[in-house]
């Protein structure tokens, strides 16, 4: 019972990690997607500059956004809690669990066949009560993430696409050490920009 309920705990914090890697600010799309995503981008500077249209874009540092964005931040937040909330119900019943089988040992030499039966059935239905308990307190943490990652990510959407028209910004992008932009000119770094207004957006909408 131990290795089974350490599994579903390692189960529900995997789930919560899962979600951090929402909140690396669209840093969710595939290789196969940032490939074509940027044959896409690459194709356009050179029709543009062939064109002599000038673009205009921009980078935000996804990591510093999801540290301060508020949004991220009660996501994160409230993930943590349900997290909690599934751990505390499951290590009540283990408690309850352990205690029960404890005694059963201390007392089971001067038992008789049909007390051993009773307990032993008793610690059974407990076992398989806590077995339910940790399955759907893992399917509603993995539902509930589902949820709010999924809201999160289509407001923030939604606001990046009203703020990158209002800054007059033909792309926005996303940087961060390790990922698929190798380089980025510092002096088209607007993540403090964003994450003000993403945050002014949040407020005026929560």
């Amino acid at each position: 019972m131990k290795n089974s309920t350490h599994q579903t705990l390692y189960v529900i914090l995997f789930s919560a990690i899962g979600f951090l890697l929402f909140m690396q600010f669209s840093n969710s799309d595939t290789k196969v997607e940032n490939a074509e995503n940027k044959e896409v981008i690459l194709s356009n500077l050179i029709a543009n500059r062939d064109s002599g249209n000038i673009i205009n874009i921009a980078y935000v540092n996804s990591d510093t956004v999801s540290k301060y964005y508020e949004y991220a931040k009660k996501i994160q937040k409230d993930l943590t809690n349900k997290r909690s909330e599934a751990e505390t119900q499951i290590k009540s019943k283990y408690f309850a669990y352990e205690s029960l089988v404890k005694e059963f040992e201390k007392a089971s030499p001067i038992m008789g066949d049909r007390e051993k039966m009773e307990k032993a059935q008793k610690i059974r239905l407990l076992e398989q009560e806590i077995m339910q308990v940790e399955q759907q307190l893992s399917a509603q943490v993995s539902k509930e993430e589902l949820r709010l990652t999924e809201g999160y990510i289509l407001k923030t959407n939604d606001f990046m696409q009203d703020i990158g028209q209002r800054l007059g910004y033909d792309y926005v992008m996303s940087y961060r050490v390790g990922g698929a932009m190798l380089y980025a000119n510092p002096n088209h770094d607007i993540t403090n920009e964003i994450i003000e207004l993403l945050n002014q957006e949040y407020e005026s909408v929560k």
